[in-house]
C-alpha cells in the first residue's frame, strides 16, 4: 500500500493496484450504445453536441462503515442551466506563402472552428454508490454524491444570446474502482446533444 496525502491533512492508505479483476460492479444509468447511435443519426442542421468525461474521487461519509467491495453505481445527469455567450474568434493569419487564411477556416486539433458564440451548459451528476461494508455481517450500505459540472458547445455565429436549446444528456460510460476502504475513484463519460428551440 502507498501512503498519500489526499486533501488537506487527511491521509488515506491507497492501494497501489486499484482495479481488482474480481470486482463485478453493476452500473445503472449508462445509455446503450445502439441508442446513442440512434441519437446521432437523428440530427438536424441546427443540432450540436459535445462529450466529456468527469473524473472524481468520492469519500464515504464518516458515519458510514468502511467499504469491503463496491456492488453497484447508479448515476444520472441533471441539467440546471444553459446560456449563450459571446467568445473570442480567431482573426486569421498570413501563412509562409503570403496567403491570408481567415479565422473561420482555422480549426483546432478536434476540427472545431471558433464562431464567436458558445452554449454554456451546467449540470449535476447525481450518483449513489452501493457497497458491502467491511464488517462481520457484510451488510449493504449506500452513499449519495452530487458532482457539479460545466461544459460548452460551439454554436453558430448568428445565434441570438436569448436562444434556448433542448439539452439532452446521456451517460456513455462509467468506470469505478475502490481506492481505499473510504474512497472510490469514478470516471463518467457524458454525451450532450443540444437542439434549438424555435
Amino acid at each position: 500500500m502507498l501512503n498519500c496525502d489526499y486533501t488537506g491533512s487527511t491521509i488515506y492508505r491507497f492501494y497501489d493496484k486499484c482495479c481488482i479483476s474480481s470486482e463485478n460492479i453493476n452500473f445503472i444509468g449508462e445509455y446503450p450504445q445502439n441508442k446513442i447511435e440512434k441519437v446521432l443519426s437523428c440530427f438536424n442542421d441546427t443540432d450540436k453536441w459535445t462529450e466529456f468525461f468527469l473524473p472524481e474521487i468520492v469519500d464515504i461519509p464518516i458515519q458510514k462503515p468502511n467499504i469491503e467491495g463496491v456492488v453497484e453505481i447508479q448515476s444520472c445527469v441533471e441539467i440546471i442551466s444553459q446560456r449563450v455567450i459571446k467568445t473570442p474568434t480567431v482573426s486569421g493569419y498570413t501563412n509562409s506563402n503570403g496567403v491570408y487564411i481567415p479565422g473561420e477556416n482555422i480549426p483546432n486539433s478536434e476540427c472545431t472552428n471558433l464562431t464567436g458564440k458558445k452554449l454554456i451548459i451546467e449540470g449535476l451528476l447525481r450518483q449513489k454508490i452501493i457497497y458491502t461494508a467491511l464488517v462481520e455481517n457484510q451488510a449493504l450500505h449506500s452513499a449519495n454524491f452530487v458532482v457539479p459540472f460545466s461544459t460548452f458547445i460551439i454554436i453558430d455565429k448568428d445565434t441570438a444570446l436569448s436562444q434556448k436549446f433542448k439539452v439532452m444528456p446521456y451517460i456513455e460510460d462509467i468506470f469505478a474502482c475502490k481506492l481505499s476502504e473510504r474512497s472510490v475513484f469514478k470516471n463518467t463519460t457524458i454525451f450532450i446533444k443540444a437542439s434549438k428551440i424555435c
